[in-house]
């Protein structure tokens, strides 16, 4: 009888246990081969149909894939779910809101009803009466709506609703009677539409982009992508303009590794109405490439057809007025202690009429052994570089040819005491020539030696500064001093190629100055702290031991004994500002012949301001302003400027403003670039992005 009633209470705990569990994980079958985690307040099972009727806190997780809700009917023959109350489902980058779920746990796929899809983090969100989720990517939407913002279950800045929606992810959307909404408010209508919902790349149409100005009239682009592979992808381009012509373009790129990647473009425009009847195009290329056994190759490709291309088809002031364009192959070999290339450089002049007067370098090639350590005893080290050059010119009358170079160097560092650092330096030089003009070459030499020494020291203190998060500055004050002796032994036969062959024929100078770095400590949290460099000063200049003078082009320029004073100020304390200046003062008059001054401020609501201000005596002297003011979270005006003081002149000048959303779900840039000395190239553009969908305007 003990043992009955003894197996009778067993058999009780066991139903009870099954029964009405408080939030226990269920010891069932599938539990136990960990095919399936289920968990709730209060479980019933039938053990004929296998189905669990479960009600509070109920969650279900089998894999990556999880449902939960206040209740849930789970049927373990099937794997079918019915999910009501509260329903959460999440996937890998998938998360589903929703007040009723019916879906199957093995094919991920069902109905959704009054649901809620964010995808990808949300970078795409679908909404909808009812969603049926045939498959990983492809939903069918009824009464729904669809945006690329990231959003919470609020209105989100941007929309598009639809009483039809059928979107494939990687792909594209097709909505039926659809409203595009901003926070609500409806802007547009279309009947019918596709949108790309691009998680993955794919191939298709992107959207075209519009302009239009007095030289090109009214413009369109349209673009295709073609996505190769996932390391290749290309775009395609056909343009048309009222005034000008059409055009076609193309850009492939690929990126298989870090060390294997490259850009190619080509644009080819048809020019129909005058004044001008002209082909007109651009090649362009960029790659880096590995090769074998530690070679590798990097290339750069700028041809244009015209040198007026740049001008008319680039609103870029930096680009359309570049005064030389490089197009640059270097193959390249590192080793432990060296390093061997080969390059062609070639260089247009898009200012001069034609090309013949440029100096190219065709071919350059280096062999550079770095500096090693030759004696045991002795610091010393030895380093050896050389390099084979071939200059060329069209114009048969400018000088061309060879040159040769070979620069041994001994270098002696070491420290005295704890206080005092020394260097010491000696170079040897020699230059060959081979070079002249209309095909006569002759021979010619370069010979001369260098040695220098510098002496240093390093004096430093704490200053118990406290601004903010800055505690406490530490200033290292380095002074020194050095000597120089340059000495040519030969010089003859001279082509002008650079300023190789401008030397003087004897220097010996006494160079002197004061290093001052700033370091601070700052804690930017309270159990952090960290020592960025927030500082830099330098002063420094020279005195010329010997005073000689050099023939220059038929003049004579008298060597000066005292060097510029050169002054080097560099502020970028952690807080709003940076400060970079760096002047050249004359000794003899004491008037600045060169001067940079670069000034940024910003703040946290995303106000910024910086100016550069740059003069160089009798050549150039320019200022470039930038100006950014957040009126609003949303709403900010900019606007730039180039003035040249040589030319009296603004040279361009940009005023804009941008609206857009702080999760830049959307936003409208509209600005205005002029340009006083060329009319003619005033543009106006408006740029509409949306996230996910593209970019419209120019």
């Amino acid at each position: 009888m003990n043992r009955e009633f003894i197996f009778i209470i067993l058999c009780l705990s066991q139903m009870l246990a099954v029964r009405n569990a408080g939030a226990i994980e269920l010891s069932s079958l599938l539990t136990q081969k960990g095919i399936i985690k289920f968990s709730a307040d209060k479980v019933v099972y039938n053990d004929k149909t296998g189905v669990y009727d479960a009600h509070g806190n109920v969650k279900i997780s089998k894999g990556n894939a999880s449902v939960s809700a206040q209740h849930i009917v789970f049927n373990s023959k099937t794997y079918d779910i019915l999910a009501e109350g509260k329903v959460r489902w999440t996937v890998e980058n998938e998360l589903i809101d929703a007040n009723k779920l019916e879906i199957n746990l093995n094919t991920q796929t069902g109905t959704i009803h009054n649901g809620y899809i964010s995808i990808e983090n949300g970078t795409y969100t679908i909404k909808g009466r009812v969603i049926k989720k045939l498959s990983d990517v492809h939903f069918i939407v009824e009464e729904g709506s669809l945006t690329t913002c990231k959003c919470d279950l609020g209105r989100p800045a941007w929309d598009i609703t639809a009483s039809h929606i059928d979107a494939t992810l990687g792909s594209y959307a097709t909505v039926n009677n659809a409203v595009f909404k901003a926070k609500g408010l409806p802007l547009l209508y279309v009947p019918w539409a596709t949108v790309p919902v691009k998680t993955n790349r794919v191939s298709g149409l992107l959207i075209p982009n519009y302009s239009y100005s007095t030289i090109n009239g009214f413009a369109i682009t349209i673009p295709y992508f073609w996505a190769i592979s996932q390391d290749k992808d290309a775009t395609f381009y056909f343009d048309a303009m009222t005034k000008r012509g059409l055009g076609a373009g193309s850009d492939f790129r690929y990126a298989k590794t870090a060390n294997d990647s490259g850009e190619f473009n080509v644009r080819y425009f048809k020019e129909l109405f005058l004044p001008y009847k002209r082909d007109r195009f651009s090649i362009g290329a960029n790659y880096y490439q590995d090769i074998y056994a530690g070679f590798f190759s990097k290339g750069l490709l700028n041809y244009y057809s015209d040198r007026l291309y740049l001008n008319d088809f680039s609103t870029l002031l930096e680009k359309s007025s570049v005064e030389y364009v490089e197009s640059k192959f270097t193959l390249q070999r590192n080793f432990n202690d060296a390093d061997a290339l080969v390059s062609l450089i070639y260089l247009e002049d898009m200012w001069s009429p034609n090309n013949d007067a440029t100096l190219q370098q065709l071919p350059f090639g280096s062999f550079s052994y770095f500096p090693v350590r030759i004696m045991p005893v002795l610091p010393l080290y030895a380093e050896f570089n050389t390099n084979i050059e071939n200059f060329i010119r069209a114009d048969p009358a400018l000088s061309k040819g060879q040159r040769y170079g070979l620069i041994p160097g001994l270098y002696l560092p070491f420290t005295i005491g704890d206080y005092l650092y020394f260097n010491s330096e000696a170079q040897y030089r020699a230059y060959f020539y081979n070079a002249g003009i209309y095909g006569i070459y002759k021979p010619g030499n370069i010979l001369s030696s260098h040695l220098s020494a510098e002496i240093s020291t390093k004096l430093s203190r704490v200053l118990p500064i406290e601004i903010g998060a800055l505690k406490a500055v530490k200033h290292i004050a380095s002074p020194f001093a050095s000597i120089s002796s340059d000495h040519t032994l030969i010089s003859n036969e001279l082509y002008g190629f650079d300023e190789v062959e401008n030397s003087p024929l004897e220097a010996r100078s006494v160079n002197f100055g004061i290093r001052n770095s700033f370091i601070g400590k700052t804690k930017p949290y309270e159990n952090m702290v960290s020592y960025p460099v927030i500082g830099r000063f330098d002063i420094y200049s020279g005195y010329n031991l010997i005073k000689t003078a050099r023939t220059l082009t038929g003049t004579t320029e008298n060597i000066k004994p005292f060097s510029p004073i050169n002054l080097a100020l560099v502020l970028q304390p952690p807080s709003f500002f940076n400060t970079n200046i760096n002047m050249s003062i004359d000794p003899a008059t004491l008037s600045l012949t060169q001067t940079t001054v670069i000034e940024s401020t910003n703040d946290t609501r995303g106000d910024s301001l910086s100016l550069s201000y740059s003069y160089a005596r009798s050549v150039l002297s320019s200022i470039n302003a930038y100006l950014n003011f957040a009126l609003t979270g949303h709403l900010s005006f900019y606007g730039s400027a180039n003035y040249s003081f040589y030319d009296h002149s603004m040279i361009q000048a940009v005023y804009g403003v941008k609206l857009g959303t702080n999760a830049n779900c959307w936003n409208i840039d509209a600005s205005f670039i002029q340009r006083p000395l060329t009319p003619q190239y005033n543009t106006i553009s408006v740029y509409l992005t949306l996230t996910g969908l593209g970019t419209i305007g120019r």
